[in-house]
């Protein structure tokens, strides 16, 4: 096969188990992008625009939803990737676990630092009284980007703040530093909205966290917290999240068994970056040439390369 891999895997946090173009090539794959129309399958980095047309078959590679996780869609990413469609309410809502550990038993009892995508331990404000929170992202990110803007995204902020008042706790996020923290604190500040970086335990028992489009809802479905996403995005039509059409609901009611997404995604969906490079190349050889929307299989999966 002539394979395609993103460059910007291997120049911008080495995202795959294979670091550079010998290596690449011994497997049959190749990281110089040149003659799209040439390669059996090409492997698009998420941010990068692309024509399906450019090779017979392609994938969408990002990272999510666990610790040095990352996943391949077949459709497209964020509110066009697959997790959006139809036939993935149908396979998430049926998804069994068949006598394997859920997501909750393999992610929870893990060291806190690593029940998140970034770090779950990272924050001050170890306590939080309101009941409802605001899960923060980096404004500048592509999941912000790919369906709206920052001047967009700000005002969300500062329409949080004002409608929930005291209710609400601001959780930053733990890129969020410098000028843009102080930016989220003034309008935290003119609300009266505790606000801090913090552990992701800190939503525990809390009435319901809403987001933009943020992967934070993995965290939320995990712990049996309601999720309501306000943008389109990454989970906007995805079984286990609310989503409010960009307005801001006072109650969610709990979707029952939301857990299950989380264990289609570590069984059916994402992969570990650091997995063992032989069993990387066989999983993209296999993703190739699968006509099924969600080609994973255990062997590949993150639940089963957890380190």
């Amino acid at each position: 096969m002539n394979i395609l891999l993103p460059k910007y895997a291997i120049h911008y946090g080495g995202m795959t188990p294979i670091k550079d173009e010998e290596e690449a090539n011994s497997f049959g794959f190749t990281f110089e992008e040149s003659r799209f129309r040439e390669k059996d399958y090409v492997v698009y980095w998420g941010s990068q625009s692309y024509k399906p047309d450019f090779a017979h078959k392609f994938g969408v590679m990002e990272t999510g939803f666990f610790n040095e996780g990352c996943f391949i869609d077949t459709v497209g990413n964020y509110h066009t990737n697959s997790l959006n469609s139809r036939q993935a309410y149908s396979e998430i809502t049926s998804f069994d676990l068949n006598g394997r550990k859920s997501a909750r038993e393999l992610i929870l009892n893990r060291p806190e630092r690593l029940q998140s995508k970034f770090n779950a331990a990272f924050g001050d404000v170890k306590e939080v009284e309101e009941n409802i929170i605001l899960a923060l992202q980096n404004p500048g990110d592509r999941s912000i980007y790919s369906v709206s803007n920052k001047k967009n995204y700000m005002e969300f902020v500062n329409d949080c703040c004002r409608f929930y008042g005291k209710s609400l706790f601001v959780k930053m996020h733990p890129w969020n530093s410098n000028e843009i923290y102080d930016e989220f604190a003034n309008i935290a500040k003119k609300y009266g909205c505790n606000f801090g970086k913090a552990p992701v335990s800190i939503i525990e028992g809390k009435e319901f966290v809403i987001s933009y489009n943020s992967t934070f809802a993995v965290d939320c479905c995990l712990r049996n917290v309601p999720i309501v996403q306000y943008q389109m995005g990454t989970f906007y039509n995805c079984f286990g999240v609310h989503y409010s059409s960009q307005s801001l609901p006072t109650r969610i009611e709990p979707i029952a068994n939301a857990d299950k997404l989380c264990d289609f995604l570590i069984y059916k969906y994402c992969f570990n970056k650091h997995m063992d490079k032989v069993l990387f190349a066989s999983m993209i050889k296999s993703f190739s040439t699968s006509r099924l929307m969600f080609p994973m299989i255990d062997e590949y999966s993150y639940a089963n390369n957890m380190h």
